[in-house]
């Protein structure tokens, strides 16, 4: 069960591709086996084709087998953005390699273990993780150097922020501008099925039964029943609507009625909510970090020699 908003640019270092706008290619003469050149550094038909296979599995999976036919706002199909992202996806991991070499940064194979023991843990065990990687066609050395590449950018972003000073008047002005879309909450839902089995839920909540535990036990949301409902902190925009109106109208401490999405129906516990200044300063401090990351990496990619071959 889907319960987030479903956006393929915040996978990995899609995200970063989605805030960076390029239309400069330079193109050359062909040459074989190669889509691209990033400063003299081949990317090739393999690692585009091993992306663009695996993102294209999970739209599909997530929106339906026809998701990539899907026209967007700005008249190109899901296929053709997929395609820009995946290869602007790919220069900017060139790009990042060559700094990291600068930076004497490197990623050692128990760190990829590492990130594979957690993926596997989330999944609930190494069998779970094996399926998911068969069942999307996924090998896993494949993803074991999409791991790395996603420690490598993540390395390199740690080492270039933290050098980042936010002074406490760029905070304050940035939470003022702001403070509405900043508001974060911290619930947690049982998810069933059909109305009969919420109200069932519901009357046992009343009869004094712990949430927590009845997540655990009776929610078709299986991620977060491990946590005994717990979704973690989030904000406006990155829930299903009706389920984010009704949580963020809860006090804390309150227990929402039966709620229904495209999902299921939902019993939503509000566990904390942040919307001071206070409360919302060491985020804000991050999102400004991050702004200022995303504009290093824009000036990285600017600077780049990039052909299309």
């Amino acid at each position: 069960m889907y319960l987030n908003k479903i956006d393929i640019k915040k996978l990995g270092i899609l995200l970063i591709v989605s805030l960076i706008t390029v239309n400069f290619f330079g193109c050359s003469k062909p040459k074989e086996g190669v889509i691209a050149e990033v400063n003299g550094v081949d990317i090739t038909k393999e690692e585009f084709n091993g992306d663009y296979q695996v993102y294209k599995k999970i739209y599909e999976r997530l929106l339906g087998e026809d998701a990539l036919q899907q026209v967007g706002q700005d008249g190109k199909t899901l296929e053709e953005t997929l395609k820009e992202d995946i290869l602007e996806k790919l220069i900017m991991e060139k790009l990042v390699e060559k700094e990291t070499e600068g930076m004497k940064i490197t990623v050692t194979d128990e760190e990829i273990q590492n990130k594979l023991d957690d993926y596997a843990n989330q999944m609930g065990g190494d069998e779970k993780f094996d399926e998911f990687l068969l069942s999307n066609n996924i090998s896993k050395d494949f993803f074991k150097e999409n791991m790395r590449k996603e420690i490598l950018v993540d390395k390199h972003k740690e080492n270039i922020i933290k050098d980042i000073n936010i002074s406490e008047e760029d905070a304050k002005k940035f939470y003022e501008e702001n403070k509405d879309n900043l508001i974060l909450i911290r619930a947690s839902h049982i998810l069933v099925s059909s109305e009969e089995e919420g109200k069932k839920i519901l009357e046992r909540l009343k009869d004094g039964e712990d949430f927590a535990t009845l997540a655990t036990l009776e929610s078709l949301d299986s991620v977060s029943a491990a946590q005994g409902g717990d979704l973690g902190y989030f904000r406006k925009g990155q829930m299903i609507s009706e389920f984010e109106d009704a949580a963020f109208s809860l006090e804390i401490g309150e227990t929402s009625d039966l709620i229904k999405t495209e999902v299921g129906y939902h019993i939503i516990h509000l566990e904390d909510r942040k919307e001071t200044y206070e409360d919302l300063k060491q985020d804000i401090v991050d999102m400004l970090k991050e702004q200022e990351y995303i504009e290093k990496i824009r000036e990285l990619r600017n600077k780049a020699k990039v052909k299309t071959i």
